[in-house]
C-alpha cells in the first residue's frame, strides 16, 4: 500500500470509526529522540496524517502557563518548528474546529551533554535496565522499534554518566560453553559509544547450572566461567559487576549459605579476568537488613566482594533509620569501609497508576503524580548522598509495570517519551554530578538546604521546601496542589547571582546589600556561583578502600546439598535439623588450574564419613556424602561448619546455622501470650481497610483486610506487650497457629519485632515466617542473636497480599523462655 492510500485509509478510519477524541500524545510527533532536545537543536514537531486539521497550537510550561501559541503551518500538514527556549520542561497542546484532542505532547530541553565534564566516579546513577525493559514490545502500538538505540541516546542527552544494566546468564549460555550476548552486548556497546559508564549484573542461571535448586546455580565451576567470560567479553565497557539481584527474596529460594558459595565463585570469575574491576554483592532488598545477610557475612562473604550493595523504595523519612541499620551491620562485619550503592533506590510515595494507560490493564501516572515523582526524585537522591551512600541509582528510567498492572515505574512513559522526573533528574546530573558534597546548611524552618562545591572551586546550594512526601509515611492520594512556597535570606557578596530550577530553567537574583531574598517551593532549587558559605552541619567522607587480602586460599570454595532431613526456615537462614545423623552432601570446589589436597576441619557436632584427606582436582569438585548430628547450646542452636586447610593455606568457612524447633518446644517453658487473643489490644495497621474480630469457630483471631486499588497491599496490626507481665526477657522465640483464605496469593509473612512504641513505624527486626496454608498449621519462630527480646515493646505479625481482599487467623500465641 503507498503513502497516499495508506493516508486515506487513515482519514477515512478516523471520520467513521471513531469520533473519540484525538490522544495529542500519539497525534504530535516531537523529533527527537524520547521527546528530548538538546540546547540548540531545532524544536521540531510533526502530526500524524490522520489527525484533523486546521489547528492551533498552545506552549505551556510545567505550570500550565501560556507560553506562545499560533497556527499550525500548512494546515497540519507541515513541520512546526519552535523558537529557541531554555532548558525546561514543556507541554505541547493543540486543538481543532475539527475534532477534539485530549492530553498533551510533553518535550524536554535539556543542556548539550558535550558542554559538560564526564564524572564517572558520579554520585547520580540510574537503573536503565534497557536490555530487558526496552526490548520489543508487540503489545504496545507506541513502541518505537528501536529502543535500545533510543533508550541510549535519552541516557546521554540526559547527562547520565553511568547506569545500571541487567543480564540473563540463562539467556546467554543456554548451551554450555557457547556464548550468545544478545541485546546485552549490543546496548553496552550503545552506551559505550555514547560515554556512558555500566554496572554490570547478571542471575537467571540456565537449567544445567543448577543442581537440586531452583533459581541459585549448583555448579560452582560453571559460575566462575561464566564470570570470567563475561567480564573478558565486557572488559572497558562495565564499571563493576554485580553477581545477582535481590538473593534474600524471591530471585533466590536456596540459603544464605548457597548464596555466598555462588558469589565467591562468581568474584573469582570475574576478578581472573579484570583484577582491578571492582565487584559488588548482590543487593539487597529487605530494610531492616534481615539475619539473612549476617548469615552470608558468617560465611566468610566478606572477602568475596569490594561494594555494599542494597535497595530501598522506602518513604524518605526512613531514610536515616536505614542507614543507622546499615552502618550497625557493616562495622559488626568488620566491612564499614566498603562502599555503600543503593542500585535500585525508588518511591512508591507517589502511589499506583491512577489514568489508564493506552494499553489495556494497565495504569499510568497522572500528570499530578509525575509532578510528585519529580519532586521525590532529587529529594530522594541528595537525602542519600547526605546520609553517606556512595552511588545512588534510580529506578528505572523505561517503563516498566508491576502489581497487576497497576503501579507504573519508569521516567519514561510506553511510548518511550520522557516525564517530568527525567529532567529533574538531568538538572542534577549536569549541575551537581562533578560537584563535592560539603553538608547541610541551615535556612529557615521548612526549608532545606545542602551545599556542594563545583571543581572551579565555586559553591552550589541546593535548597527546597519540605513538604509531606519527606515527613510522613506513603499513601496513594498524595496531592500536588501547593508548592509550599517559604522565603528565607542567604548572605552573599553584593551581586547578581544565577540559579536553576529543578527543570533546568535560569532565573537570576540580585542581592540586596548584602542579602539575597529567595523563596523555597517544594521543587528543589540550585543557586549557583557562591562562595565563602560555612555547611552547618559538615559532611565527613569515609575512606572506601574495598577487599583487603584475607589470607585464604580463595579458590577453595565449599558448598552442601542437604538432604530432607533438614528443612530450610523461612528466612532462609538456618535450618531445623530433624534427625541425628542426618544426611547431606558436602562439595568441595577447586577454582584454580592446578589440583589441590588438604584437610577438612568440620565443626558444631558430630560427623560421619570424614576422609583423613582430600584431593581436588583443577576448575573441578570433590563429593562427600557426610552425616551430621548438631550440638546445641542452651537457647537449641548450633551450626553446621566446615573449613580446612589445602597446600598450607586455609580456605574459607561454609556455616550452616542449625535450629532444632523440636528440641525449642520440648526443652522450653511455654507461656500464653493470652492479650493477643482479645481484639481490643490491637492497633490497626495496613495499607487498606482492616477488621479485626475473635472467630468462635476458630477460636483464635481474624484478621480481614480489604485494599482499595493501586495500593502495595500490606497488612501488619500491631500488638503493645502489656508490661512488665509480657516481658519477653529471656524469650527464646514465639509460637502460634495460622491459616490464611488464600494461600497461593500471600507474598510473604513476617513477625516485626519492634524496639519501640512508634505507629507503623520504628527501629525493628523483621522476622520471616513460613507463608500460612488454609489449614491451621503450626510457626515457631526463634528470635535471632542479634536481637535482645527484653527491648521488644511491640509485635506486629502480619503478611504482604497479591489480592484485594484477604484474611488470616492467628491462635494460640505462646512466648518460648528459656527453663
Amino acid at each position: 500500500m503507498n503513502y497516499f492510500r495508506l493516508l486515506l485509509c487513515s482519514l477515512f478510519l478516523a471520520a467513521t470509526v471513531s469520533a473519540a477524541p484525538f490522544d495529542t500524545a500519539d497525534a504530535v510527533a516531537a523529533h527527537a529522540p524520547g521527546s528530548v532536545f538538546t540546547q540548540g537543536e531545532p524544536l521540531r514537531f510533526s502530526l500524524k496524517p490522520y489527525a484533523a486539521s486546521p489547528l492551533k497550537w498552545t506552549l505551556r510550561d510545567w505550570r500550565n502557563r501560556e507560553l506562545r501559541s499560533g497556527d499550525w503551518p500548512g494546515a497540519g500538514k507541515a513541520e512546526l518548528t519552535l523558537a529557541a527556549l531554555p532548558d525546561g520542561y514543556y507541554i505541547l497542546t493543540v486543538e481543532s474546529p475539527e475534532a477534539a484532542f485530549d492530553g498533551f505532547r510533553s518535550f524536554a530541553v535539556v543542556p548539550d551533554p558535550a558542554t559538560r565534564r564526564r564524572n564517572p566516579d558520579t554520585f547520580f546513577a540510574m537503573d536503565s535496565a534497557q536490555s530487558w525493559l526496552a526490548r520489543p514490545d508487540s503489545a504496545n502500538v507506541r513502541h518505537p522499534g528501536d529502543a535500545y538505540e533510543l533508550v541510549s541516546e535519552v541516557i546521554r542527552r540526559g547527562g547520565i554518566d553511568v547506569v545500571r544494566e541487567r543480564m540473563s546468564w540463562a539467556e546467554c549460555e543456554a548451551v554450555p560453553g557457547k556464548f550468545d550476548w544478545k541485546q546485552y552486548k549490543l546496548n553496552a556497546d550503545l552506551l559505550s559509544r555514547r560515554g556512558v559508564g555500566i554496572s554490570g549484573m547478571y542471575h537467571n542461571a540456565p537449567r544445567w547450572a543448577k543442581t537440586n535448586t531452583t533459581h541459585l546455580p549448583g555448579d560452582l565451576v560453571a559460575v566462575y566461567r561464566f564470570a570470567r567470560k563475561a567480564a573478558e567479553t565486557f572488559k572497558g565497557q562495565m564499571t563493576d559487576w554485580e553477581f545477582w539481584n535481590e538473593q534474600d527474596i524471591g530471585f533466590a529460594p536456596e540459603s544464605a549459605w548457597d548464596y555466598a558459595s555462588a558469589l565467591k565463585a562468581a568474584y573469582l570469575g570475574f576478578k581472573a579476568a579484570d583484577p582491578a574491576l571492582p565487584v559488588a554483592i548482590g543487593g539487597y532488598a529487605m530494610t531492616p537488613i534481615a539475619e539473612y545477610a549476617d548469615v552470608v557475612m558468617a560465611n566468610g562473604a566478606k572477602d568475596y566482594f569490594d561494594i555494599f550493595n542494597i535497595h530501598a523504595y522506602r518513604p524518605i523519612s526512613s531514610y536515616a533509620q536505614i542507614m543507622e541499620d546499615i552502618r550497625n551491620y557493616l562495622k559488626r562485619h568488620d566491612i564499614a569501609d566498603r562502599p555503600v550503592w543503593f542500585t535500585e533506590n525508588g518511591t512508591d510515595s507517589e502511589g499506583s497508576g491512577r489514568i489508564p494507560s493506552y494499553i489495556a490493564g494497565l495504569k499510568a501516572h497522572s500528570p499530578e503524580q509525575e509532578l510528585l515523582v519529580a519532586e521525590l526524585l532529587p529529594k530522594i537522591m541528595i537525602h542519600m548522598q547526605s546520609l553517606g551512600v556512595d552511588r545512588d541509582f534510580f529506578f528505572v528510567l523505561p517503563p516498566y509495570s508491576e502489581r497487576d498492572g497497576n503501579k507504573d515505574w519508569g521516567l519514561m512513559r510506553r511510548d518511550f517519551t520522557v516525564k517530568p522526573g527525567y529532567v529533574a533528574f538531568s538538572t542534577l546530573s549536569h549541575q551537581l554530578g562533578d560537584a563535592e558534597y560539603l553538608g547541610t546548611v541551615a535556612l529557615a524552618d521548612g526549608v532545606s538546604g545542602f551545599l556542594y562545591r563545583r571543581p572551579d572551586g565555586s559553591q552550589s546550594l541546593v535548597y527546597w521546601s519540605v513538604s509531606p512526601l519527606e515527613t510522613e509515611s506513603n499513601r496513594p492520594d498524595r496531592k500536588f496542589d501547593d508548592l509550599l512556597e517559604r522565603p528565607f535570606r542567604l548572605a552573599a557578596a553584593p551581586g547578581s547571582y544565577r540559579g536553576i530550577e529543578l527543570f533546568g530553567t535560569p532565573f537570576e537574583v540580585k542581592t540586596s546589600g548584602n542579602t539575597l531574598e529567595l523563596t523555597a517551593t517544594r521543587l528543589p532549587a540550585i543557586l549557583t556561583g557562591l562562595s565563602g558559605l560555612k555547611p552547618t552541619v559538615p559532611f565527613r567522607r569515609l575512606s572506601r578502600p574495598g577487599t583487603a587480602e584475607s589470607g585464604y586460599d580463595r579458590s577453595i570454595v565449599f558448598r552442601t546439598e542437604l538432604s530432607k532431613d533438614f528443612v530450610l526456615s523461612g528466612g532462609k537462614s538456618s535450618v531445623d535439623v530433624k534427625k541425628d545423623d542426618a544426611a547431606f552432601k558436602l562439595q568441595i570446589f577447586n577454582l584454580s588450574d592446578r589440583a589441590k589436597r588438604g584437610t577438612l576441619a568440620l565443626s558444631g557436632g558430630r560427623f560421619g564419613g570424614v576422609p583423613a584427606e582430600v584431593t581436588v582436582p583443577p576448575f573441578g569438585k570433590t563429593e562427600l556424602n557426610l552425616t551430621f548430628t548438631p550440638e546445641l547450646d542452651k537457647e537449641f542452636r548450633g551450626a553446621l561448619r566446615v573449613g580446612g586447610t589445602f597446600d598450607g593455606k586455609p580456605a574459607s568457612e561454609l556455616v550452616a546455622p542449625v535450629r532444632v524447633v523440636g528440641k525449642l518446644l520440648d526443652g522450653s517453658r511455654k507461656v500464653d501470650l493470652v492479650g493477643m487473643s482479645d481484639p481490643v489490644n490491637f492497633r490497626h495497621n495496613s495499607s487498606g481497610r482492616q477488621t479485626i474480630t475473635y472467630d468462635p469457630e476458630a477460636q483464635g483471631l481474624k484478621f480481614h483486610t480489604l485494599f482499595p486499588p493501586n495500593v502495595d497491599r500490606w497488612v501488619y496490626p500491631e500488638y503493645m506487650l502489656q508490661l512488665p507481665q509480657e516481658s519477653l526477657k529471656d524469650a527464646l522465640g514465639i509460637a502460634f497457629e495460622v491459616k490464611v483464605s488464600a494461600p497461593k496469593q500471600v507474598k510473604q509473612m513476617l513477625l516485626m519485632t519492634v524496639l519501640g512504641k512508634e505507629k507503623e513505624h520504628g527501629e525493628s527486626i523483621n522476622l520471616n515466617v513460613v507463608a500460612p496454608t488454609a489449614q491451621w498449621e503450626e510457626r515457631i519462630v526463634q528470635f535471632p542473636d542479634s536481637l535482645d527480646p527484653d527491648r521488644i515493646r511491640q509485635l506486629r505479625l502480619g503478611l504482604n497480599s497479591l489480592v484485594d481482599d484477604i484474611t488470616y487467623w492467628v491462635r494460640n500465641v505462646r512466648i518460648l523462655y528459656r527453663n
